[in-house]
């Protein structure tokens, strides 16, 4: 894989050894990760893979995943590649996403592989392929986001 092109370290090491941590413990994912029972297989600066479940529920009466599931799939897969790059106390927010579903999900796990493409001050640009076991791209999306401060409550 190449390099992430743009701002080189910030406080990704701090980030990806939180999220190293945090993918260990299922039960600290966020609801929506325990719900696709997101596995991270891969945790790297930029890059993610993850396997997800593909569950009876999750398909439309034409027996395929619907499209908003496969969203999630790419999108978690992009927030978490760029979330290993984010700073200490910073949280991405996705403001642009596009998608397009190249073949029906009809089976699974699937693999979700996220890497950040290029990062700036705060804007990241991410993009994500959806794989089924044997590697054939089902979809694929790009998505632009901003690293913005959690506010403790």
């Amino acid at each position: 894989m190449s390099p992430v092109s743009g701002r080189d370290g910030g406080g990704g090491g701090v980030q990806l050894e939180k999220l190293r941590r945090l993918v260990h413990d299922r039960g600290k994912l966020a609801p929506i990760a325990r719900l696709v029972d997101a596995q991270v297989l891969s945790l790297e600066p930029g890059h993610v893979l993850v396997r997800y479940a593909v569950k009876p529920e999750f398909m439309h009466p034409g027996q395929a995943v619907q499209g908003g599931i496969v969203t999630v799939y790419a999108d978690m897969a992009m927030a978490m590649a760029a979330q290993t790059l984010c700073d200490e106390g910073e949280f991405l927010a996705t403001s642009q996403l596009s998608i397009s579903f190249l073949e029906p999900v009809t089976q699974g796990p699937v693999l979700g592989e996220g890497k950040v493409v290029k990062r700036g001050r705060s804007t990241f640009f991410m993009e994500a392929a959806v794989r089924d076991s044997d590697g054939r791209e089902l979809a694929r999306a790009t998505s632009v986001g901003t690293a913005r401060r959690v506010k403790r409550q």
